[in-house]
């Protein structure tokens, strides 16, 4: 017992010692490691709960930042559309003014077209002459018009007037016309120029020095549109 104590016992013992305490350090090595791992294990379920805190607040402000610009998108579209509202407000009014002026301007030239016939079918050689008569007196009560302009640019003694008229004229009222103009033009002579005009309806148009005074009905009806054209 002794001699297999010493050659095997013994050496086993040892063998086993060193075994157990090889068991013991790799136990230990083990432990080590286990609390290595739980500490990680708790590190990085602290890390999860950072991330998703982090994550929380990203998403936070992400949501902000949509809701703002949502908000900003919607101010933006509000202010295009009341953009646009107004301009095609602009453009239904001036479409409406278009229209009515369009419509005020027909209505003025039917009713200028209406008086141009219906004074045309009054006219006769009577009216003619007193709308004549009517025109010269006029010219001689004009102290300030054209014809006290046409006294300073007529430098002669004769002068050429061209005499538009829309009927004949007998030729004591030429007579009248010639004398009137020399007296209110202060000229020797006066020679006429018949033009026979029927669109001037009634009464005579007189050129002279390439100045028109326009003593006719139509002249009369010019005036009254260009009258009533500013009041549209």
């Amino acid at each position: 017992m002794y001699i297999l104590y010493k050659l095997f016992f013994k050496p086993l013992k040892n063998i086993i010692q060193k075994r157990d305490e090889s068991f013991k350090i790799r136990l230990k090595e083990l432990e080590v490691r286990e609390d290595e791992l739980e500490q990680k294990e708790k590190s990085y379920q602290e890390r999860l709960k950072e991330i998703d805190l982090l994550k929380e607040k990203e998403l936070n402000s992400a949501r902000k930042e949509a809701q703002q610009e949502k908000k900003e998108l919607l101010q933006k579209a509000n202010k295009e559309f009341e953009k646009e509202r107004l301009k095609q407000k602009n453009i239904q009014e001036h479409e409406k003014e278009k229209i009515n002026s369009t419509i005020n301007q027909q209505s003025l030239q039917f009713s200028l077209d209406y008086i141009s016939r219906f004074t045309a079918s009054l006219i006769d050689e009577q009216m003619h002459k007193k709308l004549i008569e009517k025109f010269l007196y006029e010219l001689k009560n004009d102290s300030e018009g054209d014809i006290s302009i046409l006294k300073k640019e007529i430098m002669s003694k004769e002068c050429e007037i061209k005499l538009s008229t829309s009927l004949k004229i007998d030729e004591q009222t030429l007579n009248q016309i010639k004398e009137t103009l020399e007296n209110i033009l202060k000229i020797k002579t006066v020679s006429l120029k018949i033009l026979s005009d029927k669109a001037l309806i009634g009464g005579i148009k007189l050129e002279i020095k390439n100045k028109i005074i326009d003593g006719s009905i139509q002249g009369v009806i010019k005036n009254l549109e260009n009258e009533a054209t500013k009041e549209l």
